[in-house]
């Protein structure tokens, strides 16, 4: 499981368009600019989340990505396993035979850059201030370091965590669960 462990930072309550043009001005090259579709599947009584710390989840961004998040709740220790798929109606039939089915539904609007191999996602949630996702993972083989880059792109002042983005809403009194419920 150690190939998949995730590595990435997120900075808070970020300036959009200034951010954008700081990363542009850094040399990054913008990837993708829409709105994504995250829909997070369970069982009925959330066996995967609440007793297994998992967290399953499709991702509609034009192609279909589903992601399990294992140690959910300790995002020092999270990991992943990805994969693509390429129709979301038989993706979603498929986890319905496994009894597992959406719990919540989101649309949020991501912007991304990437500078040689750091991955930089602007998330915008309906819900809560936009955010930073940074991959750091290859932070030192393209010789930059976190103070650097943040110095860069005229972040140093903003909050830096290590957490899902479920618990970047419960920073804001929101419960990522219950605001993007999906009813069954």
């Amino acid at each position: 499981m150690n190939e998949y462990k995730e590595q990435e930072i997120k900075v808070l309550d970020v300036d959009v368009s200034k951010l954008v043009e700081n990363l542009e001005k850094i040399g990054a090259k913008k990837v993708y600019d829409d709105v994504r579709t995250i829909i997070t599947l369970d069982t009925k009584e959330n066996t995967f989340l609440n007793q297994k710390d998992k967290l399953i989840r499709v991702t509609d961004e034009g192609n279909i990505k589903v992601t399990m998040h294992v140690n959910q709740s300790n995002p020092e220790i999270k990991e992943e396993i990805k994969f693509k798929t390429s129709r979301l109606k038989e993706t979603m039939d498929f986890f319905h035979q496994l009894e597992l089915d959406p719990i919540s539904e989101v649309s949020a609007k991501r912007i991304s850059f990437e500078l040689g191999k750091i991955d930089f996602d602007i998330d915008l949630f309906p819900t809560i201030p936009p955010f930073l996702e940074i991959d750091i993972k290859h932070l030192e083989e393209e010789n930059i370091t976190v103070e650097s880059l943040l110095e860069e792109l005229g972040l140093r002042n903003n909050r830096v965590v290590v957490m899902g983005t479920e618990d970047i809403h419960k920073l804001y009194g929101i419960d990522y669960f219950e605001v993007y419920r999906k009813d069954l």
